[in-house]
């Protein structure tokens, strides 16, 4: 797989991914499909940022997934705190391409002054608790019944690394 930074040209494909997602599982707690203009102003965080990177993966000419760090939370005293997330298209699903694109930003952030990476993760969600323990991150809380989408309630487990 192919590792660069997400670029313009990724995000029809990155805004596919993720309207699937929303659609089709609980794991985002968007309701509504992200229309590309609305994707192009969420892909603005990432301009001329150390710490807030996108980063997409390619096997064969074919986007397999992407993989993200945002700000945790609004407040200054969280700059050192991030949170991540990771789509991987149904077809690659359980091939390792999270890992390896979870890693590859692991990587990259450890040289920064990040020292916290917090993935709140949709319970249940074995595959995605599953990869964040290989990767070392433990779970630290849970948001009880905190999302409703639908017509449920749904539990977030929240999951830290210390860099």
């Amino acid at each position: 797989m192919k590792i660069s930074l997400a670029k313009k040209k990724d995000l029809n494909g990155i805004n596919d991914i993720y309207n699937y997602y929303i659609s089709n599982t609980a794991y985002t707690f968007d309701i509504s499909k992200r229309t590309i203009a609305e994707k192009k102003e969420w892909f603005n965080q990432f301009k001329n940022s150390e710490t807030s990177i996108c980063l997409v993966g390619y096997e064969n000419k074919e986007l397999v997934g992407f993989v993200c760090s945002t700000k945790f939370r609004e407040k200054e005293a969280y700059n050192q705190s991030l949170e991540t997330s990771v789509y991987i298209t149904d077809e690659y699903k359980g091939r390792g391409f999270g890992k390896k694109l979870m890693l590859e930003l692991i990587a990259r952030l450890k040289s920064t002054n990040i020292k916290n990476l917090y993935a709140l993760i949709t319970y249940p969600n074995k595959s995605s608790i599953n990869l964040h323990k290989t990767l070392n991150f433990t779970k630290v809380g849970t948001l009880k019944n905190v999302g409703y989408k639908f017509k449920k309630y749904w539990s977030v487990h929240i999951y830290e690394l210390k860099l």
